[in-house]
């Protein structure tokens, strides 16, 4: 995914982030700008409020293939109530609408046990994520 990609994107910010200013753990924002040079992402909230956060710090829906794939079957298979939720979350991925992305980040953002199913980090879609490799 580029930059231009997730511009109008709908995003979750990471439940768990703590000590930012803008205290928005868990809401659901639309992307309006991103400063990849400075890993920095612009977000817009329903109520008009704007944040900025670094690329990590928010989460974007799995495309619907990559929830039931083989690398994350470790992941999906945990409890029923998991994969029901997955389930839910792939349905409404292919629907597509923007209400729909909406109900499945809230689903996905409501049950940490399938985040590592369902969510792939904004850092990691844009591939500003390097490995690292360490040296003698």
């Amino acid at each position: 995914m580029t930059d231009h990609e997730l511009l109008g994107t709908l995003v979750l910010v990471h439940p768990d982030l703590k000590d930012h200013p803008a205290g928005r753990e868990g809401d659901i924002g639309i992307v309006v700008y991103v400063d990849s040079l400075h890993n920095q992402v612009y977000l817009r909230f329903t109520d008009e409020a704007e944040a900025v956060y670094p690329s990590d710090a928010l989460f974007l829906l799995k495309e619907s293939e990559q929830l039931f794939s083989r690398e994350s079957a470790g992941t999906n298979s945990a409890t029923l109530n998991g994969y029901k939720d997955l389930f839910k979350i792939a349905t409404l991925r292919k629907m597509g609408r923007s209400t729909d992305i909406w109900n499945a980040l809230e689903i996905a953002r409501d049950n940490p046990e399938i985040w590592p199913a369902s969510l792939v980090s904004v850092e990691e879609s844009l591939g500003l994520r390097h490995n690292q490799y360490i040296r003698r």
